[in-house]
């Protein structure tokens, strides 16, 4: 089964997971800007913009946090890492894999919005970390 994962290309995989990460950015910063109704995402379940902005800002903050890593974990920025780095990106990432399926589906039990759209973002998102997670780092 890995092996069949780690057909597809590493670097491609690196670059779909950072566009997922630029499109959440982007669905955050609408809700930010009150372009994008707060009652979309978060399952609707934020009782004031106020709240909703908050959860925006520390949602933007994982998300660039994560397409760093992805980042490096794709070798799209090579950066030469000994045994104990590549052995601690490795758990880090395969440890993380659980909540993206969470985040999938809390997707599928929110709004419209979010079962609609952002499900499939979230998909695309776990299938491309997953790729990157079981790479061979030593």
């Amino acid at each position: 089964m890995l092996d069949k994962i780690r057909k597809i290309n590493i670097k491609k995989a690196g670059v779909c997971s950072v566009t997922i990460g630029v499109i959440n950015i982007i669905v955050h910063i609408l809700i930010i800007t009150q372009t994008m109704p707060y009652t979309w995402v978060n399952g609707g379940r934020s009782v004031s913009y106020e709240l909703a902005r908050q959860t925006s800002l520390s949602s933007i903050y994982i998300t660039i946090f994560n397409i760093i890593i992805a980042l490096i974990a794709s070798k799209i920025i090579p950066l030469k890492m000994n045994k104990f780095w590549s052995k601690f990106l490795t758990i880090f990432l395969v440890v993380t894999l659980p909540l993206g399926l969470i985040g999938i589906g809390e997707q599928f039990l929110g709004t419209i919005f979010e079962k609609c759209c952002m499900s499939i973002v979230a998909i695309i998102g776990f299938l491309s970390d997953t790729r990157i997670a079981v790479e061979k780092r030593w």
